[in-house]
């Protein structure tokens, strides 16, 4: 998908470009049957090559001379900076192509309901950089396309595809398979072992008494979820009881656990756990101290996300869902943190991109070379010179 890097920072150099020579006809870019693709939309995705380009570079001892620096594209071939920038243009307009194509093919139509959740997203964005992408020659109606209309049909066609029915359809066992294979269902909850003191306004260490009390409790809550049988909800309703807490500070959901930059006293006691089990572990030293039940769910209650995006079931518990992709702690019930179409994008989304640029290949495609020959990535050049990467 599209995403532009770096936009800030570009927002704020101080040059701007405010036109662009050029002969011949200039309202189009890409174009194949009754599809075309507008100028602007070109130069959106050669600006996002551009900046996804830079962003591979270690160091660049002169910013004008960044188009010269060597870069790996995906396929793990070297490029320099200005060429990587051309191919993934060209690769990304292409792929532009393709989508328009297949969606015309299967008879869709644009789910209005999230396009305009996504071009209100667009607008706001637009807002905050209009003169940076006028700048360069890009109309607010080729960047609403691009990062609303394109993301929207490129997510229909992908379902399409890959969703029930799809021509490559992928089936509940195998996602929940994959799912099982590579992530650790986990829900912990943490004590702190300091406290806020009224009277200095710091945190003070909890007494001798406190700690022994906070440990004993976690032993009698690991023997009674390994020896007796307890769930955790049993044991989240115990320790709210046990130290009068009126809400529960469960987090919870799926992670990759050799892929996580999650708790890292989490992560390591779930390695160490079988399904159904718990474990306590104690961490930290003085006013930084803090005992963890950690506790990892059975398959069967991380794998209810296929059965709905929808996480009001009440047989599962009120808790908060680590998001491993953004970091990001959401409230939520216990279950992976993945909706199916979530899990379904991570399993083929490459795949699709791939099979997009077959498809591309089949296509009779024009390509303006009034378009192509006008707009290079040197014309990014002038505002990063300002700009410290």
């Amino acid at each position: 998908m599209i995403k532009i890097k770096r936009i800030a920072a570009a927002v704020l150099a101080a040059a701007m470009l405010t036109a662009f020579a050029g002969c011949g006809d200039q309202s189009w870019s890409y174009k194949t049957g009754d599809t075309s693709l507008s100028a602007g939309t070109y130069i959106f995705n050669l600006l996002n090559a551009y900046y996804e380009a830079y962003d591979k570079v270690e160091s660049a001892d002169e910013a004008d001379k960044i188009l010269e620096e060597e870069v790996e594209d995906s396929d793990g071939n070297k490029k320099t900076v200005d060429q990587y920038t051309i191919d993934a243009a060209d690769k990304t307009t292409m792929r532009m192509l393709a989508v328009e194509e297949l969606f015309k093919k299967y008879g869709l139509e644009l789910n209005t309901t999230d396009y305009e959740m996504t071009k209100t997203y667009s607008d706001s964005m637009w807002g905050y950089s209009k003169d940076m992408f006028e700048g360069y020659g890009i109309s607010q109606d080729s960047f609403t396309y691009c990062y609303a209309e394109y993301g929207v049909k490129y997510g229909q066609v992908f379902e399409t595809l890959y969703g029930k029915d799809g021509e490559k359809a992928v089936s509940d066992e195998e996602m929940t398979n994959y799912f099982t294979d590579k992530y650790t269902g986990y829900a912990y909850f943490s004590v702190s072992m300091s406290e806020y003191d009224d009277e200095t306004g710091e945190s003070i260490l909890k007494s001798d008494e406190e700690f022994t009390r906070t440990e004993d409790y976690m032993k009698a809550y690991v023997e009674m979820v390994n020896k007796d049988g307890k769930s955790y909800s049993d044991i989240v309703k115990s320790y709210m009881d046990d130290f009068a807490e009126d809400y529960d500070p469960t987090l919870s959901g799926a992670v990759d656990l050799e892929e996580t930059t999650m708790n890292t006293t989490v992560v390591d006691t779930l390695k160490t756990l079988d399904e159904g089990k718990a474990a306590y572990v104690k961490y930290g030293e003085g006013t930084s101290t803090m005992f963890y039940f950690v506790y990892r769910p059975t398959t069967e209650s991380i794998t209810d996300f296929l059965d709905t995006e929808d996480s009001s079931n009440d047989d599962t518990i009120d808790v908060a869902t680590f998001d491993t992709a953004s970091s990001a702690v959401t409230v939520g019930k216990l279950k992976s943190g993945y909706t199916h179409s979530s899990l379904l994008n991570e399993m083929k989304g490459d795949e699709y991109d791939e099979y997009l640029d077959e498809y591309a290949k089949t296509l009779s495609v024009e390509k303006n070379s009034n378009i192509l020959n006008s707009f290079k990535p040197k014309m990014f050049v002038k505002k990063d010179s300002d700009t410290n990467k």
